[in-house]
């Protein structure tokens, strides 16, 4: 298996012209995958945020 791989990767390596639309779809995923993973943190932030504000509101506070 690692010598598949190997064997793969040497090939890539050999041929840029294969290379670089493979980087380019590989940077294009990580970019989607990190984008959504802001955003989700994000809202994460802005609900806990708005949780904190409405246990103060109501008086249920933890007191900080």
């Amino acid at each position: 298996m690692e010598n598949e791989v190997q064997n793969v990767l040497q090939y890539l390596l050999s041929n840029p012209v294969l290379l670089v639309p493979i980087l380019g779809v590989a940077a294009m995923v990580i970019y989607g995958i990190l984008k959504k993973l802001i955003k989700m943190a994000a809202i994460a932030a802005i609900a806990g945020g708005l949780y904190v504000l409405i246990l103060r509101y109501l008086g249920m506070g933890v007191g900080f």
